[in-house]
């Protein structure tokens, strides 16, 4: 008489551990999720960011500056590719230039990848925008200028990444367009020390 207690005792308790297995493994994502599908591939987008006054989108010219266009052009149709889970590089096609950022927050463009300053942690926002963090240095992507107190946070820090639809152009087609630019730092990118390293092969499915 003393079996049932145990054995009605056993059967509930696996009936809890079957019920409850799904969701213990409801944040698991396998490999064979289809969402891991799209981490090889490369998105082909502009960034556009904006405050209470106007919007931009932003770009990277062939002397590696980094600035604000009123308008989309060939140098603000960047690629974006993941080297990890959350994490990518962003390339200006026309330019061929990576986005690096340092520990103060500058922001240049350079033919050569360094892990350092190259990789950026993306940030999905609730409005549908998204926030790129150094991975390294945790400091935003910001076309805020270098002196504004709006530098790090919400303005020009938030970027909507809209699909590129842009026909491809040479770059002695289009030369940059300083009307309406800005650039967001006034210091000389391209004299920095930087060594050679191996960068992220990109290619873009058409």
């Amino acid at each position: 008489m003393f079996l049932f207690p145990n054995t009605s005792f056993s059967c509930l308790s696996s009936f809890f551990f079957i019920i409850t297995l799904p969701l213990s493994l409801s944040f698991y994502l396998t490999d064979s999720n289809p969402l891991l599908s799209f981490d090889n591939q490369v998105r082909e987008v502009h960034l556009y960011t904006d405050n209470h006054r106007r919007g931009m989108y932003l770009q990277m010219t062939l002397d590696g500056r980094v600035s604000g266009n009123d308008a989309q052009t060939a140098y603000s149709v960047l690629e974006l590719k993941s080297v990890k889970p959350g994490h990518i590089v962003i390339k200006g096609q026309a330019s061929s230039h990576f986005l690096c950022l340092d520990s103060a927050g500058r922001l240049w463009g350079q033919s050569h990848y360094t892990e350092a300053d190259c990789i950026f942690r993306e940030l999905l926002l609730a409005d549908g925008y998204t926030r790129f963090l150094s991975s390294h240095h945790g400091s935003p992507v910001s076309l805020a200028s270098k002196h504004s107190p709006d530098r790090h946070t919400v303005p020009f820090t938030r970027f909507l990444p809209i699909r590129n639809t842009l026909a491809r152009e040479s770059v002695s087609e289009q030369q940059p367009n300083n009307q309406g630019t800005i650039n967001v730092d006034s210091d000389d990118l391209l004299g920095m020390g930087l060594n050679t390293m191996g960068s992220p092969q990109f290619s873009v499915d058409k």
